[in-house]
């Protein structure tokens, strides 16, 4: 919540008016999609880790690589966002600029 007004912001940037809204609403539907799988998938995995002990030390241990995933697959997203992004800069640059 605490960066939400930045994130739409950088998300908007940039964009004609007439597609301020879509961008918005894009960005707006990649954060409830991510709650909504989020949340499941990374029960799962501390279920799946703790084998359904309730000690504090194998929920922490099942918490911790659910965290560790959740980075991994941030990690991987990120890396496919500038893969496309870096293409598309390329092609943008040969469109416009030849030199």
């Amino acid at each position: 919540m605490l960066v939400i007004v930045g994130f739409m912001v950088t998300a908007t940037t940039g964009l004609p008016d007439h597609q301020q809204g879509l961008a918005t609403g894009l960005a707006s539907m990649s954060q409830q999609v991510g709650i909504t799988m989020g949340t499941p998938i990374m029960s799962a995995i501390v279920t799946a880790v703790t084998g359904g002990a309730v000690t504090a030390a194998a929920i922490l241990h099942g918490v911790g690589v659910a965290i560790a995933v959740n980075a991994a697959l941030v990690l991987l997203g990120v890396l496919i966002a500038v893969s496309f992004l870096g293409a598309r800069q390329v092609f943008s640059r040969g469109v416009s600029d030849p030199g």
